[in-house]
């Protein structure tokens, strides 16, 4: 046998693994990808600048009423910060920021698939994301809003003098960027599963998507078509909601609610989905309970499509109408119960670890359960009555909003950083700003 010389052998430097991070570096290859992961990636840029924005106007509004007097803005102003502040958050934070950012990156990586069903498709739905919200910023560099989020008529249609046809078509837009996400995964989930993987094998967060998908594309077409009938009557001057011309200002709330309610439920069901991986990761257990809690996803979609006129007490509608929407409203109360029930017995006796993720997870739990509290509350006629329009409804809702959804989404994005940005954070420091989140 010939003997070989180490010191005569050349040596071969190993090429570097591709990954998505490094497979291009130029603007046209980020800007033209089809990888699901990049596309995550765009979300996450574009998403957090909508954040910060959003940001900013509410610590206006929170400066502004440190007084009672108009010190920082004046009352036309103060309506455009507040409608501009909800109008960012909702549509362009809330709605996109897990299913668009996590859910895209990890729901083909969870049921083992190259990628979604439609990369193109996912592509576009950035642009459209991208499209409407730079028209929506357009319009409020330009003076904005003063309708509030809810864009009720006939203030809206008739005798607002801001740009609400601006802003109502920014939002249009960015709605089939929903709608193309929800199509993308319900079709990835039903056809492109590993062998092997069965429903009740897929993660809860994967279930808690798949419902949040049918919310989506079976809510947002009915607020793109208010918003289209919104412009026809600011326009054409036909009657549809105003009154003074042969509309009903009542018919817009039954469609504008009958959407913003089950779009409470796109904003908190991909973070009930990241709580229950992170509750069953940091305790070291088995999820207990896991066909509930999947099948509680379920019927909170379901059921979420018939509350829509717990907004509607005071509105004149029936009263037996009424009964029904709060025997409603205390029904899908039960679902959310359930996970939060299920996800305590999976605390219980477990071996937990206080990593920064999991303390999100808790704080979720402990915020939600104010929320949904004082939903249900919000649910009894009798009391809705006195409460409606109060600041007992903008706590209710930003202890869902922000004490839920925000805490799941800043959870999952600690959670799975080191996966999608290969790099770890200071375990110190995140402790101390999931502490500032939850004290603030």
């Amino acid at each position: 046998m010939q003997n070989v010389d180490a010191a005569n052998v050349d040596y071969i430097e190993p090429k570097p693994k591709v990954n998505y991070l490094t497979n291009g570096f130029t603007l046209r290859s980020w800007l033209l990808t089809k990888d699901h992961k990049r596309i995550a990636i765009l979300y996450l840029l574009s998403v957090s600048a909508f954040f910060a924005l959003g940001g900013v106007y509410a610590s206006l509004i929170r400066l502004e009423l440190l007084t009672p007097q108009s010190d920082l803005l004046e009352s036309g102003s103060y309506n455009r910060v507040f409608t501009q502040h909800g109008i960012i958050m909702v549509f362009f934070f809330l709605i996109p920021s897990i299913p668009a950012i996590l859910g895209n990156f990890l729901i083909p990586i969870m049921i083992g698939a190259k990628d979604l069903a439609f990369p193109k498709i996912n592509l576009l739905s950035w642009y459209f994301y991208i499209i409407g919200g730079s028209l929506t910023l357009w319009a409020l560099m330009q003076g904005g809003v003063d309708t509030g989020w809810t864009f009720y008529t006939p203030y809206s249609t008739t005798f607002s003098n801001s740009y609400v046809m601006a802003v109502g078509l920014g939002i249009f837009i960015n709605g089939f960027s929903s709608i193309l996400t929800g199509l993308n995964f319900i079709v990835t989930i039903h056809t492109m599963r590993a062998p092997g993987m069965t429903w009740f094998r897929l993660p809860l967060f994967v279930w808690a998507h798949y419902a949040t998908s049918l919310v989506m594309l079976l809510g947002t077409p009915v607020i793109a078509i208010t918003i289209l009938l919104l412009a026809f009557e600011r326009l054409a001057r036909v009657g549809i909601f105003d009154p003074a011309i042969g509309g009903d200002p009542i018919l817009f709330q039954h469609l504008f609610w009958f959407y913003s309610h089950p779009a409470v439920y796109i904003m908190v069901l991909p973070g009930m989905g990241v709580v229950s991986e992170l509750i069953s990761n940091f305790s070291r257990k088995k999820i207990f309970g896991y066909e509930f809690i999947a099948f509680s996803s379920i019927a909170i979609a379901v059921f979420g499509f018939l509350v829509w006129g717990h907004h509607m007490f005071v509105s004149g509608q029936s009263i037996y109408a009424g009964l029904v929407f709060s025997f409603l409203t205390m029904v899908v109360a039960v679902p959310s119960a359930i996970k939060i029930f299920n996800w305590a017995a999976t605390l219980y006796k477990g071996q937990i670890s206080y990593d920064t993720p999991m303390l999100y997870a808790l704080f979720f739990i402990g915020l939600f359960l104010i929320g949904g509290l004082t939903g249900v509350a919000l649910g009894a006629i009798g009391l809705t009555v006195h409460l409606t329009d109060t600041y007992f409804i903008v706590a209710h809702f930003h202890y869902v909003m922000v004490g839920g959804q925000v805490v799941a989404y800043l959870g999952g994005l600690h959670y799975w950083w080191s996966k999608i940005t290969g790099k770890l954070y200071s375990e110190f420091w995140s402790k101390i700003s999931a502490m500032l989140v939850f004290v603030i």
